[in-house]
C-alpha cells in the first residue's frame, strides 16, 4: 500500500474549464511535493472532463451531479488519504510557496485545527480601487503578532480556505462544510473552526483571487441572507460567541446586513419581504433613525398602493 501524503488537496469545480488547467498547474508546481490532488467535478457541462483527461495520471477525479461547492469538497474530503486538507477553488491560482508555509506550520503544531494567511488578486475591478491583497497589509501584520480572534472574522469576511490547510480530524468532527450554503460557506467553517480549535494566521500571501463575470459571490441577496443566518446560527449554538463579538457590534452588523438586503428587494420590487427585512434592522437597533426612515417610507408606499388597488 502507498504510504499517505502529507495533504490532500482538494478543488471543486463546476463549469470552469477555461481556468482550470491553470489552476491544477499552479498546483502541481509546488515547492512542497508530498500531497495528492483531487478534483470533484460537481455535475459540469462544459468542457471540464476534456480539461481533466490531460491530467489523468497526477490527480483523482471524482464526479457528482451538481450540488454546490460545498457539496464537492465534502465529497473531495471523504476520499482523502491525508491528515491535513487544502482546498482550491478552480479559478484562482496556489502560489508555489503555498502548501510549503502552511505544513511548515501545521507539523510544529499538529493540535491547531486550522492554520490560514493572505491572498492577492490576479486583476480585475478590486485591484482598480487600489486593493492590493484581500487582507490588508496592515491588518495581515496584526493578526500574525496576536493571533485571530471571533470579532476579526466577524467584522469582516478575512478568511478565504485557498489560503488555509485545515486538519481533516477537525474537519471531520465539524460535519465539514454545510451543503446548503452556496456563498457563506467559508465564514461558517472559520466560525465554527475558531469555536473548536486553534487557529493560527501566517502573514504570508499564498494564493492568487481570480476576479471574473462568474464569480457566485457577487450574488447579493444569497450572500446577505447566508451571512445573516450563520451569524445567528453562531450565537445560537454558541452563546459565548455574544461575549466575545460584543453585544453592540453584533446588533450593528447584523442590523446593517438586513437593511442591505432591504433595500436590495425594495429595488427589484419585493416589497413585502424588503419591509420585513427592514423591520428586522429596526428591531436590533431601535434608535436608528435611517432605517426607521426606510420603514415608515415603505409602510406608507404599501398602503398607498393597497388603497390604490381597492
Amino acid at each position: 500500500m502507498n504510504q499517505s501524503p502529507a495533504i490532500s488537496v482538494v478543488i471543486a469545480t463546476f463549469n470552469r474549464a477555461e481556468y482550470l488547467a491553470a489552476t491544477i498547474d499552479s498546483v502541481l508546481n509546488q515547492r512542497f511535493r508530498d500531497f495528492e490532488l483531487i478534483v470533484v467535478d460537481d455535475g459540469s457541462t462544459d468542457k471540464t472532463r476534456a480539461v481533466l483527461q490531460c491530467y489523468s495520471a497526477r490527480l483523482k477525479y471524482l464526479y457528482q451531479s451538481n450540488g454546490g461547492a460545498s457539496s464537492a469538497r465534502n465529497l473531495g474530503v471523504r476520499h482523502a488519504r491525508a491528515p491535513w486538507i487544502a482546498f482550491q477553488d478552480s479559478d484562482d491560482l496556489s502560489l508555489p510557496n503555498h502548501l510549503a508555509s502552511l505544513y511548515d506550520y501545521a507539523r510544529n503544531h499538529p493540535a491547531c485545527g486550522m492554520v490560514f494567511a493572505n491572498g492577492n488578486y490576479l486583476s480585475g475591478a478590486a485591484q482598480s480601487r487600489g486593493k492590493q491583497t484581500i487582507i490588508p497589509l496592515g491588518k495581515s501584520r496584526q493578526l500574525a503578532q496576536r493571533g485571530v480572534r471571533l470579532v476579526d472574522l466577524f467584522e469582516k469576511s478575512i478568511l478565504r480556505v485557498q489560503a488555509a490547510l485545515i486538519s481533516k480530524q477537525a474537519y471531520d468532527s465539524l460535519g465539514g462544510h454545510d451543503e446548503s450554503l452556496r456563498i457563506c460557506m467559508d465564514l461558517d467553517l472559520g466560525f465554527r473552526m475558531l469555536m473548536n480549535f486553534p487557529v493560527a494566521y501566517l502573514d504570508q500571501e499564498l494564493f492568487s483571487y481570480r476576479i471574473h463575470a462568474g464569480n457566485i459571490g457577487r450574488n447579493e441577496e444569497l450572500r446577505l441572507t447566508e451571512n445573516i443566518r450563520i451569524i445567528e446560527n453562531l450565537i445560537r449554538d454558541y452563546p459565548e460567541a455574544r461575549k466575545l463579538i460584543g453585544k453592540n457590534l453584533l446588533s450593528r452588523r447584523l442590523a446593517y446586513r438586513y437593511y442591505r438586503l432591504a433595500k436590495g428587494r425594495w429595488r427589484e420590487n419585493h416589497h413585502e419581504a424588503a419591509s420585513q427585512a427592514i423591520k428586522e434592522a429596526v428591531s436590533l437597533r431601535p434608535w436608528h433613525l435611517k432605517y426607521w426612515a426606510y420603514r415608515l417610507q415603505w409602510d406608507l408606499s404599501q398602503r398607498k398602493g393597497l388603497f390604490t388597488r381597492v
